[in-house]
């Protein structure tokens, strides 16, 4: 006779060892994407912005790729590692699983504003022929849409922590 499926014990990446170290790596990766969107905002970026249009064209060069190269790993990694985790948790019906999906929801959104906005605006600023005038106003809108791919970033990592406690909280009462 088969049991309902309440009585079955959870499946999925998010039950044992395995989905306790995705979980944790999920977190670990929106937190780093987390604290390197929220440095670029609040270092580079300004610094870019008080630099003559000119001498900025000619660091972003440079700096923009390599900054780019070093976050977007974290990114790619935070939405895959988030993604299953909120796939398995959901389809256990596991504690946190609303806080996981919001998490996996804010970190699509950073990666879907770079078709929307980040690509077109940091190959414009590579390409040798964009005109240091417009620079300025460039910046400024580069900065505004970052700041919401920073929130965004940052409420995932709240939110994957927030999960993360309530999936630890309910191993520690079933492993009693």
């Amino acid at each position: 006779m088969a049991q309902p499926a309440s009585a079955l014990p959870p499946r999925g990446p998010a039950t044992g060892p395995a989905g306790r170290i995705i979980a944790t790596a999920a977190v670990a990766v929106t937190s780093a994407f987390a604290g390197g969107a929220l440095l670029t905002q609040t270092v580079i970026v300004p610094h870019w912005r008080e630099m003559d249009p000119a001498a900025f064209l000619s660091e972003f060069a440079s700096s923009g790729p390599a900054t780019g190269a070093t976050v977007f790993p974290f990114e790619v990694a935070s939405v895959l590692l988030l993604s299953m985790t909120t796939y398995s948790t959901v389809t256990n019906r596991r504690p946190g699983r609303l806080a996981w999906a919001l998490a996996t929801t804010c970190m699509v959104g950073t990666f879907v504003l770079l078709p929307i906005y980040f690509l077109g605006a940091n190959l414009a600023m590579l390409d040798p022929a964009f005109p240091p005038r417009a620079v300025h106003a460039e910046l400024t809108s580069w900065y505004r849409w970052n700041w919401i791919r920073t929130g965004l970033g940052l409420a995932s990592a709240v939110l994957s922590c927030i999960a993360l406690t309530a999936s630890r909280r309910e191993n520690a009462t079933t492993s009693r």
